[in-house]
């Protein structure tokens, strides 16, 4: 019987990731979309342009789904929501979709797919709301690291409340490496920190969370052997 429930923890440990990782997996389809999207709009807005214009969106497009300050304070709120899937160059891309799946598959197996959406949106939210008002009219954010600094929180607090320090210092050093990768000039380091808070405090809160398939397995054995 053992040897049976091994078997299904292999199948279930190499299943195709876009039928089990359905958070993440959407979360990566729409920045994609979006990205593939914007890129191709702004070829066509502006034709003339050289290699590095093909990777970078245009100013035009990150002030109409970006989230331009003074836009918002006129009545374009959808805009704090949209930013949070616009990435303005595709190292900018890259690197977020990278973190979002380093910190994003762990939180899959812990919280429940609401709780990932809700943990990823507001956090994000959170962080364009604090810009919105900490920075001047003429600003212009977007990114999805506002997000994915709010799933690297809950990652923290799975690892710390199941006491797994080795875990902990991984997720600590990623997080770390992501912060110098996605530092500069421009970076809204506010957003980052309020994603961040934000990300710690939800696990906090939620008082049912997802059984993983691991354990699952584990109950079962246990019952068998009852």
């Amino acid at each position: 019987m053992k040897e049976e429930n091994k078997e299904e923890d292999k199948e279930f440990t190499f299943s195709s990731f876009w039928k089990t990782n359905l958070p993440t997996r959407n979360i990566f389809l729409i920045i994609l979309i979006v990205y593939i999207i914007s890129t191709i709009l702004s070829i066509i807005l502006n034709p003339v342009q050289d290699l590095i214009g093909l990777v970078t969106i245009s100013d035009q497009i990150l002030a109409t789904i970006g989230q331009y300050n003074l836009r918002v304070f006129e009545g374009h709120v959808y805009q704090l929501v949209t930013s949070i899937f616009v990435h303005t160059n595709i190292i900018h891309f890259l690197s977020n979709s990278l973190f979002l799946f380093l910190y994003g598959l762990r939180a899959e197996e812990k919280f429940l797919s609401w709780q990932y959406y809700l943990i990823f949106v507001l956090s994000g939210l959170f962080g364009g709301i604090l810009s919105l008002f900490a920075f001047n009219p003429f600003t212009i954010s977007a990114g999805a690291s506002g997000g994915i600094f709010g799933l690297l929180g809950a990652d923290l607090v799975l690892a710390y409340q199941e006491e797994k320090k080795k875990s902990l210092w991984v997720y600590i050093g990623m997080g770390g490496i992501f912060l110098i990768l996605s530092a500069g000039i421009n970076v809204n380091i506010l957003a980052h920190a309020i994603g961040l808070i934000s990300g710690i405090i939800f696990p906090l809160i939620f008082k049912k969370r997802k059984i993983s398939s691991s354990e699952e397995i584990s109950v079962q054995l246990y019952e068998e052997e009852d």
